[in-house]
């Protein structure tokens, strides 16, 4: 099985500060990887190195494979073309990540539109409206019509969420990286999203980066999970032996305190 994205000894710095320190990671085509840790381990900025994203002020070095082109050192203009089409992110807090000016079906529209013309498809407005629709009810929002001629702003959290979902999966990715897109939902509602973005991942034959901080959560998606700590790789294996098994004192702190957080909501019911 061929890799969708292979990163051989990923080091990330600030100036002098290391923040990532040579890090190994391979998803090949299906496969469903978790990336978890606590905050600043360094998670996000592996995904961001992974696509070429990093902010200003951060380097990478090592190697970073992405649907066959070296990302690392590559022009921004070279990378462009990978992403909707190699790799897309559904970020944590949709709010943010959509335009708020912005009709959420046009938000939609745009993608639909550069894929299809890179294809080579029909790109006439009744053609995009129409899959743009069938988008959203992919991604099970109701009355999608509304939701098409809403701002972001005027919908909920969770429908949001949907919508920045759909949007990744317009373009059709090898690939689809989800850095905690649970984290601002409330617990009913994750799990209403966990479900639909792992059926959604399974049905459109993709491969998945789940990035979180919580195991629990992660397991419910993911069959393998890469523990990280201080940028650094600390574990990893099949996420069912992790969590029953952790061999890192990291890895049993994480485990115990989402045990620890189960029984206090358990005894508050």
């Amino acid at each position: 099985m061929s890799a969708v994205l292979e990163i051989e000894n990923l080091s990330v710095r600030s100036g002098e500060t290391l923040l990532v320190s040579n890090l190994d990671l391979t998803i090949g085509e299906n496969a469903r990887v978790g990336l978890i840790g606590e905050s600043g381990s360094g998670k996000s900025l592996t995904a961001l190195a992974a696509t070429g994203l990093l902010p200003p002020g951060l380097t990478a070095t090592g190697s970073v494979v992405l649907d066959g082109t070296e990302v690392i050192g590559a022009r921004d203009a070279d990378l462009v073309p990978l992403r909707g089409s190699a790799v897309a992110t559904v970020f944590q807090e949709p709010l943010t990540a959509l335009d708020p000016l912005m009709r959420m079906g046009s938000q939609i529209y745009q993608p639909v539109l550069r894929r299809r013309r890179r294809a080579g498809e029909p790109a006439a407005r009744a053609d995009i409206e129409a899959e743009v629709r069938r988008l959203l009810e992919r991604v099970a929002l109701p009355d999608p019509d509304r939701i098409a001629n809403a701002y972001p702003f005027e919908v909920s959290g969770g429908q949001r969420q949907r919508v920045a979902i759909a949007m990744a999966l317009a373009c059709h990715p090898k690939l689809l990286i989800a850095d905690e897109p649970t984290t601002a939902l409330d617990v009913t509602t994750q799990a209403e999203v966990l479900d639909l973005m792992a059926g959604l991942v399974r049905e459109e034959g993709m491969a998945l980066l789940f990035i979180g901080h919580d195991l629990p959560v992660v397991a419910r998606i993911v069959d393998d999970v890469t523990v990280m700590r201080r940028g650094e790789v600390v574990e990893r294996g099949p996420v069912g032996t992790v969590l029953a098994r952790p061999e890192h004192d990291y890895t049993r702190t994480l485990v115990a305190a989402a045990d620890a957080f189960d029984r206090a909501l358990g005894a508050a019911r």
